[in-house]
């Protein structure tokens, strides 16, 4: 199941991202900083100690891939039915979502990377015009007012550094690749670079405000009524971005149990099980 490395980081890239975007509230730059050398040094230590390889962690992997499909696709069918799809009910959103990554995440890895890969032209590309489109808006007075302040920094951080550390055993491990630190580096500029955006253009008291900071930017911007609501186009971006986690996630799901499990049949059935089970439970959160 080898990937080269531009693959990895490229996926790397939008999961981490992925991350950053459905917890921009919940972070700060103090928290930001401090969570990303706590997860690169978890992430040394992991590659060091082949950390992946022991069944305690395939099994943790397992249980919280679970857990990221159950709770996400809670939050990513919220924010379909917030921004994007206002008439239809979450329940067919999540039932939708689930289905596409079942019947995706069945193709196998090489699958689904070569489809993130040929969606990264479409994401980046609406991520580098959204930097255009905002120009005029930002204000670099609001630099001055970045708050420092954090409920818990401790607390922050480590859930900042935990998204990354997932992200990281959703590629590396499984592709049986080295990891290279300019992967980790990229997507942290990525971030910064997203981050340092939405407080120039709302300020710190703004992003803490609203539910989908990234999203709120591009209500500001005027094409002269050309295109009406510009935003739902980013919140597309949005969401393909955490589809792409949701997906990969799933595939761990697979992927743990291909190991355990040699029949097809068998693994069939615990799949559709596991898929109903994430359903309904991702429904009534």
């Amino acid at each position: 199941m080898k990937t080269n490395k531009i693959e990895n980081r490229i996926t790397y890239i939008i999961l981490t991202f992925a991350c950053f975007l459905f917890n921009f509230k919940n972070i700060t730059f103090l928290s930001f900083l401090f969570g990303s050398l706590l997860a690169l040094l978890f992430i040394f230590i992991a590659e060091k100690t082949n950390l992946y390889h022991f069944k305690l962690t395939k099994f943790l992997m397992f249980l919280l891939a679970i857990f990221f499909l159950i709770f996400y696709t809670n939050k990513l069918s919220y924010f379909i039915t917030d921004n994007i799809l206002r008439e239809y009910s979450t329940i067919l959103i999540s039932f939708t979502i689930l289905l596409t990554i079942f019947i995706l995440g069945k193709k196998g890895y090489h699958t689904i990377i070569k489809v993130i890969l040929l969606a990264s032209y479409f994401l980046f590309f609406f991520s580098l015009l959204g930097v255009f489109l905002t120009l005029p808006y930002i204000n670099i007075e609001n630099i001055t007012n970045i708050s420092l302040k954090s409920n818990n920094l401790f607390l922050e951080s480590l859930n900042y550094a935990f998204l990354l550390i997932y992200s990281y055993f959703l590629i590396y491990p499984i592709t049986k690749t080295k990891f290279h630190i300019k992967d980790f580096f990229l997507s942290i500029f990525y971030q910064l670079f997203t981050f340092l955006l939405v407080i120039f253009v709302l300020g710190s008291n703004l992003t803490k405000l609203y539910q989908y900071p990234y999203i709120v930017i591009f209500k500001k911007v005027n094409l002269i009524g050309f295109i009406q609501r510009i935003e739902i186009i980013f919140s597309m971006n949005y969401l393909f971005f955490f589809f792409f986690l949701l997906l990969l996630s799933f595939y761990q799901i697979l992927y743990f149990l291909k190991k355990y499990i040699k029949k097809d049949k068998k693994i069939n059935f615990f799949l559709i099980l596991i898929t109903i089970f994430i359903f309904f439970l991702s429904t009534i959160l």
